[in-house]
């Protein structure tokens, strides 16, 4: 055999080889990752693998909030007082869990199993079958403490879900284009799903009815198993950093292994992890953000908890009609794109402004539409209320999009200060705040609710009890918006600030003395993080 001849036969062999293991391997992205071991292209087709996990991610949020308090109330024989306890303690469990969750997840190649299976992947792959168990929130008739077990392992698996999955795009690729295409397609399935599912649900309501759970059970059902299935999908297609890249390489090649520490040892870290969490709140960017940021999230989820409740009974119309007016998302889809150029153009707090004054006017609007609901001809109200529910929609994506906007800026201040990139830590105790708030907002929704008469068994209402539900739904929304308004007046960071802090951590980096720092940067570096710039870099 010549040596042109011995060299084709090698490459078929190894061609042969190499379409033999990628065969027997489970994952089609590990797959194409062993053909081209390089950086990868972020191709559409990638983007929509890791995107459809939202799907579910924000999927299940919109479901819950709209759907879960009302069947509930409806259909299992629970008050609303308890509906809303259920579910605000059930996010205080989670807030617990956002903390534990972060540092399992970072160090599961410290073990055989992640070493083997991946530690977002490993994570992603369980998720998948167990949200089937989900389908036991949706079935009437059982006790109160089997809704109450399913929906604490609901709600921790969605946050065992959000650990693995936000770290993907900067583990699939260190490119900061391929990086915003694979978030720009996440945050556009996650508010399609936002979109989609209401509009779904009024469909089957409005062929099965209200009045009795089966169309109810038939679309919640169908849609966690869809949940299951976008989860699966997103296993497929989505790889992560290897133990190597992650560091972790000591323990892939057996030079080390993770041995018994004891509680003592257990104690030691769960300190050492509370301390580092507790460093963010230094920041005081991230406190203002912090601020912002929850009382955005804790006014959607009240708004999502109420907002069927008060269209059905405030405004004497039914749920099929309140799924389609939170159908009236789809408005944002579009506005996505608008919404960047603005941040770059006039920067956050301008940006936040807009939004907030926006807000306000679209609550205004709803209120409006409530006082007009039995005097205005139902064509021109309909019309009133959906015109109404556009522009409020509007500007409530922006309330979501701008917090996360945000964000990134805020381990580049904390950079300056620690000489670390915190981003995770960061999201951490975002998270736990988050959800925090969320249970104790819920709770609080409840028994306010509960005192001032509201039965979601009853076809009417006392004046009470509407009354109570228009000032939970719009009262709170409007001074959330009010006092975030003022808070983020006083916000600093911007595209500008940034590239200052960016510029000043590189010339540190770089050998720079802090004593030679200028007065603008002194400045900008102080304002930023509220510490004297002497107890910065250290």
């Amino acid at each position: 055999m010549s040596g042109s001849d011995r060299e084709a036969e090698v490459g078929r062999i190894s061609r042969e080889t190499s379409r033999e293991t990628a065969s027997e391997s489970g994952s089609q992205a590990l797959n194409q990752a062993l053909r081209d071991p390089g950086v990868r292209k972020i191709t559409l087709r990638n983007a929509i693998g890791f995107g459809i996990g939202d799907f579910y991610g924000g999927g299940q949020l919109t479901i819950i909030a709209a759907y879960l308090s009302l069947f509930w109330t409806t259909f299992c024989g629970m008050s609303i007082a308890t509906a809303q306890s259920v579910i605000g303690l059930s996010a205080l469990i989670s807030a617990a869990a956002a903390l534990l969750f972060g540092v399992f997840d970072d160090n599961l190649y410290r073990y055989s199993i992640g070493l083997r299976f991946g530690r977002r992947r490993f994570l992603l792959m369980i998720i998948g079958p167990l949200l089937l168990l989900g389908v036991f929130l949706w079935i009437p008739g059982l006790p109160l403490a089997a809704y109450a077990a399913a929906y604490v392992f609901w709600v921790v698996l969605a946050q065992l879900f959000q650990t693995a999955y936000n770290p993907l795009p900067g583990e699939m690729t260190p490119d900061f284009n391929s990086r915003t295409k694979l978030s720009t397609v996440r945050m556009f399935i996650s508010t399609s799903a936002a979109t989609v599912i209401p509009l779904a649900g009024s469909a089957v309501l409005a062929i099965f009815g209200e009045r009795t759970p089966t169309g109810y059970m038939i679309f919640t059902i169908a849609t966690t198993v869809l949940f299951a299935l976008a989860v699966f999908a997103c296993w497929r297609s989505t790889w992560e950093m290897s133990p190597e890249e992650a560091g972790f390489g000591a323990y892939a090649r057996g030079e080390k292994h993770e041995g018994r520490i004891g509680w003592a040892g257990w104690l030691k870290r769960a300190g050492k992890v509370m301390r580092e969490y507790a460093t963010t709140l230094r920041v005081k960017e991230f406190r203002k953000h912090l601020a912002i940021y929850l009382l955005v999230q804790v006014s959607m989820d009240v708004f999502g908890q109420t907002f069927v409740f008060f269209v059905v009974y405030d405004w004497n119309r039914t749920a099929a009609f309140a799924s389609l007016l939170l159908g009236c998302t789809a408005v944002s889809m579009p506005l996505m794109p608008v919404f960047g150029w603005a941040m770059t153009r006039i920067g956050p707090k301008r940006l936040y402004a807009i939004n907030f004054i926006g807000c306000l006017t679209g609550v205004a609007w709803m209120f409006a539409a409530w006082m007009l609901a039995d005097s205005m001809p139902p064509a021109a109200w309909t019309a009133f209320a959906v015109i109404g529910a556009l522009w409020f929609f509007a500007f409530k994506s922006l309330c979501g999009y701008l917090p996360w906007a945000v964000f990134p800026y805020i381990a580049d201040i904390d950079q300056v200060v620690t000489r670390r990139y915190r981003s995770a830590t960061f999201a951490g105790i975002q998270a736990s705040f988050r959800q925090l708030g969320s249970g104790l907002g819920t709770i609080c929704v409840g028994l306010v609710l509960g005192a001032v008469g509201f039965d979601a068994t009853l076809q009417h209402q006392s004046f009470s009890a509407k009354a109570g539900l228009g000032a939970v739904l719009l009262g709170w929304f409007a001074f959330a918006m009010i006092i975030c308004w003022i808070v983020s007046a006083h916000l600093m960071i911007n595209k500008r600030t940034d590239s200052m802090v960016l510029a000043e951590i590189t010339r540190l980096r770089n050998g720079g003395a802090k004593a030679d720092v200028d007065a603008e940067t002194r400045h900008v570096v102080e304002r930023l993080t509220g510490l004297p710039y002497e107890q910065c870099w250290r």
